[in-house]
């Protein structure tokens, strides 16, 4: 074997050593992440916040009695919370104010 052929082989076996390493240290998933800032369930209302902009903050309140979903837009810097959208959840997955199971909600 010549110095070439010994210099491909140690060179092959670095970068397969090499591809080994950054395999095993790269954590990051392949998905995105979602964080939600705060989250509060109780009695049939489910509460979250998170950033949506640099300088805005949302509130969704999903209220599983009504099956809606409402969402509210809190402006930091105005310091105001008003009301972007509301979502009637029966309507939009086909259970026409029936729990998914098919009994009638209360």
């Amino acid at each position: 074997m010549n110095r070439i052929q010994l210099a491909c082989w140690c060179l092959t076996a670095s970068a397969f050593v090499l591809g080994g390493l950054v395999m095993t240290r790269v954590q990051a998933p392949l998905t995105p992440t979602a964080y939600a800032d705060l989250v509060v369930d109780r009695q049939g209302f489910s509460m979250l916040t998170t950033r949506t902009r640099e300088d805005e903050q949302a509130l969704f309140v999903l209220d599983s009695f009504n099956e809606k979903l409402l969402i509210y837009r809190l402006d930091v810097t105005k310091k105001r919370l008003e009301l972007a959208t509301t979502a009637d959840l029966g309507r939009l997955m086909g259970t026409g104010g029936q729990g998914g199971d098919g009994r009638r909600s209360r």
